[in-house]
């Protein structure tokens, strides 16, 4: 029988009563939420379940569904997120598509994303969506109600830079869906040359100030996406540090405390010197890495008021940034809060590590569940996606991947993770 024989009589039978409105065959079968169909959930013939298991990685992803009856609403096809909106009546009638084709109630709120590529006609390249159309696209898929985008951390060699003027369009496009932080590609770049230069001078320090004080006013929720420690992944791709407590830290910190907005900080665990662990040895990495967490403590503890959010837990690159080690800061400093992350790629590649918070079974891990339970206030949703034209970022569907590890939280912790504690901390509308 055709594939789209067994695909349109599996939706057929699951056309039952509490199958709702939004919700397609696909979100029915996915029954512990990972964005995913098993073997199990498919419930129809492996025959079929391997011509839409495209990548032969053992699992049907929602867009390896594209096409199919799984993707089907209750009341007729899905609809489709509207691309190219030219006026305000078009945003607001884009928008009002975007939220319509949710395929999950839009609730959540992930406080770490990346779109590249300027606002603008120009920008919409693959199959006539945009960045923001792309993101948008996930977001409904997740739950998604709002995304926290930002400049990646940059320094002064920087190949591709991207500027919060580049991004700012697509908050004033989907304010709703979009809010945006800043400082990743100024204040990290003024840091990164009083590092590179060894000293910090009066001019620094004066555009420092006066390059914050402009974001302020653009309207950022927070300052981002900083960084003390970020590894080079590839040749092309810059290694970036700075001591946790250099001067313009503390200073960022001051200035975090006065408007009341936090710092989203992007920084490697190294408690201790160590070598380059061996899959980062490449030309753009220093052979040693130098300990930061002393100096971490140090920023935490130099304005209690300035809240610090450490992102990128769950996506380790020393092996260091452990369950006890975060029990540990969230213990000592309240101004302290987690994002996390899990990447795609180690899901999809069922990696198996202490400081990665699923199993090989795609499982959240016992430690982990307990470590949430105990500060419940203090972590984020941080997917960390770089969503451009073309999709093929290596980052792509972080956002699933992290939503499958919140999805499987106590209704209480998705809660609390999820939606009250940025809007808390980011001073969100509710």
């Amino acid at each position: 029988m055709a594939l789209r024989s067994w695909c349109a009589i599996l939706a057929f039978n699951l056309m039952v009563p509490v199958f709702s409105w939004g919700q397609t065959p696909f979100n029915h079968l996915d029954a512990n939420g990972d964005g995913y169909l098993s073997p199990q959930e498919f419930k129809g013939p492996p025959m079929a379940f391997n011509r839409l298991d495209r990548n032969h990685d053992g699992r049907i992803s929602f867009d390896e569904a594209e096409g199919s009856p799984l993707r089907e609403q209750k009341g007729g096809p899905r609809e489709q997120l509207q691309t190219t909106p030219q006026s305000k009546t078009g945003r607001q009638e884009a928008s009002a598509s975007a939220t319509a084709a949710a395929t999950r109630p839009l609730i959540f709120i992930d406080t770490h994303n990346h779109l590249v590529g300027k606002a603008g006609p120009g920008a919409r390249r693959s199959g006539g969506e945009g960045p923001a159309e792309m993101a948008l696209r996930s977001m409904n898929a997740n739950g998604i109600k709002l995304s926290l985008i930002m400049p990646m951390p940059q320094g002064t060699e920087q190949p591709h830079r991207l500027y919060v003027d580049d991004i700012l369009p697509y908050v004033q496009q989907y304010p709703d869906r979009f809010a945006v932080l800043g400082g990743g590609d100024t204040l990290n770049v003024t840091i990164q040359e009083s590092v590179k230069s060894g000293q910090l001078t009066d001019q620094m320090i004066r555009r420092f100030d006066s390059d914050a004080d402009a974001l302020v006013k653009k309207g950022i929720v927070g300052f981002g996406e900083m960084t003390a420690e970020h590894v080079s992944m590839r040749s092309d791709h810059p290694y970036v540090a700075a001591a946790p407590d250099h001067t313009l830290f503390l200073r960022l910190a001051d200035l975090a405390a006065k408007h009341n907005l936090p710092i989203d900080f992007h920084m490697e665990s190294v408690p201790e010197d160590m070598p380059l662990p061996a899959h980062l040895d490449q030309a753009n990495n220093p052979k040693v890495l130098k300990a930061n967490i002393p100096a971490f403590e140090r920023l935490l503890d130099h304005n209690p008021k300035a809240n610090i959010v450490w992102v990128h837990m769950g996506w380790d690159n020393t092996g260091k940034r452990t369950v006890a080690q975060t029990r540990q800061l969230l213990g000592k400093h309240p101004n302290l809060y987690v994002s996390l992350r899990v990447a795609s790629g180690m899901q999809a590649k069922r990696i198996e590590r202490a400081t990665f918070p699923l199993d090989d079974q795609g499982r959240l891990k016992a430690d982990w569940l307990a470590l949430f339970k105990e500060f419940p206030d203090r972590f984020l949703i941080g997917s960390d996606e770089i969503i451009k034209s073309g999709d093929d970022h290596p980052s792509a569907d972080s956002i699933t991947s992290t939503m499958s590890m919140i999805r499987q939280l106590p209704e209480d912790l998705q809660k609390a993770i999820g939606i009250d504690n940025p809007q808390r901390l980011y001073r969100l509308k509710k």
